[in-house]
């Protein structure tokens, strides 16, 4: 036993006893030599170690940019010389096309799903967003070093150039050649991809032929090869037989989708020189009905709240795919309602070959309700947590609604700082799930400049210095100077939210407003103290108090009666006080819920006060998408109702009446000019009763941010009931466009007027208004 101790002695004595004279590296085309050296710990000089190689060789591997690396020693007595071989990967600073013309380097880029200037790390960023390891500690070191691109191997420059051949098989070049090649440099290479795109072949015509049961457009629809068409600009549709097969399926699991079981689509192409004649044969078989479904597992709910009338709305008893996708989804909406998130359903069709019959069988698999555990605000850089919490309708032990989570999305989304809000779960333990708050930060605080148009004030320019959010506690305040041509408006206000940590909103401000009309100027001095509280989750109550001096000047000799008794200057003190109810999911442009508005305002004569009336509005919006056809329709509908009377022998101060056409009550009408107007001058003299109804269908053209418009607005400006006839109303109807942008919509409508008035004859009337709408 002694014999064998001394030996092991001798032996680690004898290996600590040899140095490292010298280590070569050999073989690298991409990564310079000082990179791998700062990367290997092994140096001259130190103690001959075989562990500490093999950790080098290690190390080396976890970068990621080597495909090989192998340790060569040489041993001149107690002198060891290493050779690090290795066989490193090109790092790519940048992917070129070239000889390109029928796709553009940028679509082709989206097309094959890879970035092709990357340019320098942000190694910092990359520090932040993975957990420290060793691995990825040595391959932030490399990129720190290199500052430049992305490791590629062969197999991926490979699958590069077979999906430029896809995308312009798809575009109807299936002829076109792809090569690539390496421009290596040290540090960081070139990848350029050299096309030679061939001859484009086109579709002649596309014939269909069995179809009974839909029109040959419901087909065309679903393909992507289209025949040639000169209302949709489409002269020379490419042709590409892959694209074609996948139509074909497409339309087969359509036809399967709405029952027809046993359909078959087959087709065939008559090429004439580099154009194709596609004929589709379509082979229906016959309709299969729906049963029955049956639900198995569901102990929290009854099969029929689980389908509701689901199973009504399906015309003809036909089994379609899409009604059990949506009775599928009205179980998972159920449950997560409840706190079961990880609620599955699994699907199985019974068919009866003979009768023509399918019978579905649900089976719910509930799984256990799931709890808050922590949640993590992500994003926030200058928004205090808080701030946003506050907002949330789940807190940390709560149990998970989902609707709870919508609601929360939206009240954050609401308060104007962000461009987006999510609310994703982010860690599972147990029956506790982690919720990620993530928000993008919008520039609330900002110096502007800008212009403002609608049919009252024109075009007007503005200067504001607004801070919403400000110092990051949700607080708003702002100073702003507009001038234009017809308006003047300077203000000065402050919003303090969550006044006492209560869900108050304690509001000042002051200003000096003027808006020049045709025949008269009114100016605008005051101060307003409003205060708000929320009273349950959707409903709002107000009050506060108006102090304004107002003042008519340039008044026309020329113009209405009621007009020049106004000429002066008088003193408004006004109690405020309203209730609202706001379900609204998006307050720039919202798709669902609804906004309910009562206000209520008494001049009274106290401070000096000369102005006696009372002034009461009704309001109420309800917004929803296509309940009918299920498309991406969006509809909305509203209603307003107004009164305002003197008091104590006063009259309505003009300013206080009811101006019933224009940009936001009558559309296809000069603003004013749907109300009363003075017989001599034919000049709008505003009214002391309104009632107007609206209804809007906006379907989006692009994304969610262009829509076009229908639209269709009727009501009447009137002094007494028996003035509200059905003859007397007016209408307006016409097409418009809305740009929704996340600082303001933009609302561009062309209306035409049911009935024309004195003063207002045109038949029809551009309509811009640039801000909030509807």
């Amino acid at each position: 036993m002694r014999r064998i101790v001394l030996l092991l002695l001798v032996s680690f004595g004898w290996l600590f006893a040899q140095r490292v004279e010298g280590v070569k590296i050999e073989g690298a085309l991409y990564v310079p030599e000082d990179v791998i050296r700062g990367l290997i710990k092994v140096k001259e000089g130190m103690s001959y170690d075989p562990f500490a190689v093999r950790e080098d060789i290690r190390r080396l591997y976890r970068t990621g940019f080597f495909e090989s690396v192998e340790v060569y020693e040489e041993k001149l007595g107690d002198k060891v010389f290493l050779t690090y071989k290795v066989k490193d990967l090109p790092v790519i600073y940048k992917i070129e096309f070239r000889g390109n013309k029928k796709i553009k380097s940028d679509e082709l880029e989206k097309k094959i799903g890879i970035e092709t200037e990357v340019g320098k790390i942000d190694v910092e960023e990359l520090t932040r967003q993975f957990t420290s390891s060793p691995a990825i500690e040595e391959k932030v070191e490399v990129q720190r070093r290199l500052k430049l691109g992305r490791v590629l191997s062969q197999e991926e420059m490979e699958t590069i150039k077979n999906r430029i051949i896809q995308a312009y098989e798809r575009e109807g070049y299936p002829n076109v050649q792809v090569s690539y090649e390496l421009v290596p440099k040290k540090g960081a290479s070139k990848l350029v991809y050299n096309i030679i795109e061939g001859e484009p072949e086109y579709v002649a015509s596309v014939e269909i032929k069995g179809n009974k049961s839909f029109r040959k457009g419901r087909l065309l629809n679903l393909m992507e090869t289209k025949p040639p068409s000169l209302l949709a600009f489409r002269l020379k549709p490419p042709f590409s037989e892959e694209l074609l097969k996948e139509d074909i399926k497409r339309i087969e699991e359509f036809y399967r989708s709405e029952g027809f079981l046993e359909a078959k689509v087959s087709y065939r192409v008559e090429k004439e020189k580099n154009r194709y004649r596609i004929f589709i044969e379509v082979q229906e078989g016959p309709r299969y009905k729906l049963k029955a479904v049956k639900l198995e597992g569901n102990t929290y709910f009854s099969s029929r709240e689980l389908i509701g009338n689901l199973l009504k709305k399906n015309k003809g008893g036909f089994y379609r795919d899409e009604v059990i996708k949506n009775i599928i989804k009205n179980i998972r909406d159920q449950y997560t309602q409840i706190g079961f998130l990880g609620v599955s359903v699994d699907r199985e069709e019974r068919r009866d070959n003979q009768k023509k019959e399918v019978e579905v069988v649900l089976r719910i698999s509930e799984g256990e309700p799931f709890y808050v555990g922590r949640i993590e605000v992500r994003g926030n850089y200058e928004t205090r947590d808080y701030v946003i919490r506050r907002e949330m309708r789940v807190q940390e032990g709560d149990l998970i609604n989902q609707r709870e989570l919508e609601r929360s999305r939206t009240r954050i989304f609401n308060l104007g700082y962000y461009e987006d809000v999510s609310i994703e779960p982010s860690s599972v333990e147990g029956n506790k799930l982690d919720l990620e708050t993530r928000v993008r930060e919008r520039f609330t605080g900002q110096f502007s400049v800008g212009l403002g148009y609608n049919q009252v004030t024109k075009l007007s320019g503005f200067i504001s210095l607004r801070k919403g959010n400000f110092l990051g506690t949700g607080d708003i305040a702002s100073i702003s100077v507009s001038y234009g041509s017809k308006i003047k408006d300077n203000a000065l206000s402050y919003t303090k939210k969550w006044f006492l940590n209560l869900p108050i909103d304690l509001s000042g401000s002051v200003y000096d407003r003027r808006i020049e009309y045709t025949t008269y100027t009114v100016g605008r001095t005051g101060l307003d103290l409003i205060i708000s509280r929320e009273i349950s989750e959707f409903w709002r109550i107000s009050g506060g108090i108006s102090f304004q001096r107002v003042k008519y000047s340039n008044i026309s000799p020329n113009a209405s009666p009621i007009i020049l008794q106004e000429a002066g200057e008088r003193q408004s003190r006004k109690f405020i006080f309203g209730v609202s109810r706001d379900t609204r999911d998006n307050y720039l442009f919202p798709t669902k819920g609804s906004l309910t508005e009562i206000g209520y305002s008494v001049a009274v004569p106290v401070l000096g006060g000369t102005e006696r009336f009372n002034k009461i509005n009704l309001s109420h919006q309800t917004f929803l998408k296509d309940p009918f056809f299920d498309t991406d329709l969006i509809l909305a509908f509203k209603g307003v109702l107004g009164v305002v009377e003197p008091y104590s022998r006063k009259t309505v101060p003009l300013d206080e009446r009811f101006f019933v056409g224009g940009d936001f009550t009558i559309r296809g009408y000069k603003y004013g000019y749907a109300g009363p107007l003075d017989p001599n001058t034919s000049d709008p003299i505003g009214a002391k009763r309104q009632i107007i109804l609206s209804a809007e269908a906006n379907y989006p053209l692009y994304k969610n941010i262009l829509y076009g418009a229908l639209f269709y607005d009727t009501g009447l400006g009137f002094d007494k009931t028996s003035e509200l006839k059905l003859q007397n109303l007016k209408g307006g109807y016409g097409v418009g466009v809305r740009f929704i942008t996340p600082f303001a919509p933009i609302k561009l409508d062309w209306a035409f007027k049911t009935k024309k008035v004195p003063g207002d004859t045109s038949r029809s009337r551009i309509h811009f208004v640039l801000g909030f709408f509807f």
